[in-house]
């Protein structure tokens, strides 16, 4: 890495840091907290180790556990705000967070929504023991351990580099796997009841296709799209086929800051009414 891109890089991460420090902190002791870890950026040893943070979100307070590592996925959904939505969701929405992790982006939707019922989906055992204590206490948040895919198994779920990059797709030799349940949303919505979902997010490393083959039918009663595409995990132009043929149309497809290293960008789509 050049010198001006290190040096852009560490000014990014400051901006990053001041505004997690002042928009989202709740206290002071998560103040130093997020200090200390930004601090702490170059060494690698210190990503699993688990603090304790309080945050503010659009005025609801949230307590919140995550490791040193969780700070980059933290700053890509408060700070650079990659799940902002332009659609609008009606009073007490439904929202399913497919590949919720930790949390994180689950707490932005219930910041942003604090009336929405919330189903959240994360696979990885790591992840899910903190996604689970994280909304143990979260009134309308509902925490599965399992992947969403086009239909029903028991899958390899490979881990990536990081806790937010495990696949059901290899990514090469030598990694880490874990048996996990796959289950289709067509069934989880039968079996739950939900007549409708008003906004699912897609952030699942490569499946994003088989997400959306799995409600089968019942793609016709999601109303919001929001998520990411790995674009070497997926077929770009087929995913955003499957979309036009099935109704929805593309209002916002972005890029993030580290959309040419990650080889991922964002979109937002609609049901066409």
């Amino acid at each position: 890495m050049s010198f001006g891109s290190l040096l852009s890089q560490k000014l990014y991460r400051a901006g990053e840091a001041v505004d997690l420090l002042w928009t989202y902190a709740a206290d002071a002791t998560t103040r130093r907290t997020l200090v200390r870890i930004y601090a702490s950026l170059s060494d690698r040893s210190l990503y699993q180790k688990q603090v304790n943070l309080r945050l503010r979100i659009h005025g609801e307070l949230f307590s919140f556990q995550m490791r040193y590592g969780d700070v980059f996925v933290l700053g890509e959904i408060l700070h650079e705000k990659q799940y902002a939505l332009q659609s609008q969701l009606p009073p007490r929405p439904v929202i399913v967070d497919a590949g919720a992790n930790i949390g994180i982006s689950a707490m932005w939707f219930l910041g942003c929504y604090p009336d929405a019922t919330l189903h959240a989906f994360e696979p990885a055992s790591g992840n899910y023991r903190l996604l689970a204590e994280n909304f143990a206490h979260v009134e309308g948040a509902r925490i599965f351990q399992a992947a969403l895919g086009k239909r029903a198994a028991e899958m390899t779920l490979y881990h990536g580099d990081s806790p937010g990059e495990h696949s059901l797709m290899s990514y090469g030799i030598g990694e880490e796997e874990e048996r996990v349940p796959v289950i289709t949303l067509a069934s989880h919505m039968e079996a739950e009841k939900l007549d409708r979902i008003d906004l699912l997010k897609l952030d699942v490393e490569g499946s994003e296709l088989d997400v959306l083959v799995g409600l089968g039918e019942r793609i016709r009663d999601v109303r919001v799209l929001v998520g990411e595409v790995h674009e070497k995990l997926v077929d770009e132009s087929e995913f955003y086929r499957f979309l036009d043929e099935h109704g929805f149309r593309i209002c916002h497809k972005h890029y993030f800051r580290e959309s040419d290293l990650e080889h991922v960008h964002g979109f937002e789509a609609v049901l066409a009414s």
